[in-house]
């Protein structure tokens, strides 16, 4: 999956009922980077693939490759 992917992926299943603070929050990882992944402007690092898999109740592969 390309940068853009990944960032359409992640809009998708935070939806319209999250906020990126929120989702960041829950996961540990700034939302300022957070904001640059949805963005397509970088790629999330292996520990912050982790942190978003389990906070959407996935796997890495399911949600980056799936």
């Amino acid at each position: 999956m390309d940068k853009e992917a990944i960032g359409r992926r992640l809009r998708e299943l935070r939806g319209v009922f999250r906020t990126q603070g929120e989702v960041a929050d829950a996961t540990g990882i700034d939302r300022s980077k957070l904001s640059r992944y949805e963005n397509g402007g970088a790629v999330p690092t292996d520990a912050d693939k982790i942190a978003l898999a389990k906070y959407y109740g996935m796997t890495v592969g399911e949600l980056f490759f799936g």
